[in-house]
């Protein structure tokens, strides 16, 4: 049976969350969203550190991320473990080591933005990507797999991945990476009329286990709605809580959307919470950025000083951050 949110997560303490004070409110996030060292960092760069596109000090790193109960053995153990995993590479200054994403751990991260960040449904044509590793070994079928999960690809079958919303740019580029474009074969292919509405819509909630996505949208916006509302309540987080919630909001709807295909509106059903979740965490980071921003620029440094403002694409995400 598939993990929800409210599986790892603390009971929720007594009292009305949605009227608790913004300060309260983020410190019972932080208690509420046990994370991993490695996917924190993972969403640390891809949401904060790679918007401003520059290797940071391990060192700014390891005090950025005390603020969520990290402590520096974990920081450096999970670092060296992205950096083997070929998600950062990292190089010397003096005594000062100084990281950033290496070429997958950007081409993963870039591939995931398209998802995190759109600002709604792309209009579909009808059409699904296919692709069959049935003639695979072990060993590249089961890393294919998980780079095709991390993407939002569904199972239908052993061996066979299914999207309907994915550049086939990016599925040639993750193949070339690794070394798999002989092996593999991509079709471009419709159900249309051929198939019945029912049979297709059983094998869309079966490749991808929509019951667990749309607990998992729920959950989200269970955690989510009493920090804006505290917001709306409180007025704007300092830079310190600005940048908790920021991050852990990017964590928890990475964590969902990733395995989210995002398919058409028809085979989803009238009550989908999907769309309300991308609304929440679009307004909400809309409401944080800034300061979070402000707060990473005065904690992170470079071989340079401190970090830079951060790109102009920056701001695209979500329809324009304003």
């Amino acid at each position: 049976m598939a993990t929800t949110l409210k599986d790892r997560r603390t009971p929720e303490p007594s009292g009305d969350a949605e009227s608790a004070p913004a300060t309260d409110v983020v410190q019972r996030l932080l208690e509420q969203v046990p994370v991993r060292a490695p996917s924190l960092i993972v969403t640390v760069w891809g949401d904060t550190i790679s918007a401003h596109d520059c290797p940071v000090w391990l060192g700014s790193l390891i005090h950025l991320l005390s603020d969520f109960g990290l402590n520096e053995r974990v920081v450096r153990t999970a670092v060296f473990r992205l950096q083997k995993d070929s998600w950062l590479q990292g190089r010397q200054a003096g005594r000062r080591s100084y990281y950033d994403l290496a070429p997958s751990g950007k081409r993963r991260s870039d591939a995931a933005h398209q998802a995190i960040y759109r600002a709604g449904h792309r209009t579909w044509d009808g059409n699904w990507l296919l692709l069959m590793t049935t003639s695979l070994a072990a060993k590249p079928a089961e890393q294919l797999k998980q780079d095709l999960d991390w993407m939002g690809f569904g199972t239908p079958a052993p061996g066979v991945y299914l999207h309907p919303d994915m550049d086939a740019t990016e599925v040639r580029a993750l193949l070339d990476d690794q070394g798999l474009a002989d092996q593999v074969a991509v079709m471009q292919t419709s159900a249309e009329a051929l198939s019945a509405p029912t049979a297709l819509y059983r094998m869309v909630r079966d490749a991808w286990n929509l019951s667990a996505l749309e607990a998992g949208y729920s959950d989200f916006l269970d955690l989510f709605a009493p920090v804006m509302a505290a917001i709306a309540q409180d007025g704007p987080l300092n830079g310190r809580d600005a940048f908790i919630v920021r991050t852990l909001l990017i964590h928890e709807f990475r964590r969902v959307t990733l395995r989210d295909p995002w398919l058409p509106s028809a085979v989803l059903g009238q009550d989908w919470p999907g769309e309300s979740a991308r609304q929440l965490c679009a307004a909400l980071y809309r409401a944080v950025h800034e300061a979070a921003t402000g707060h990473a620029m005065a904690v992170l440094q470079t071989a340079d000083g401190g970090l830079p403002p951060p790109r102009t694409a920056y701001y695209d995400r979500y329809g324009g951050l304003g």
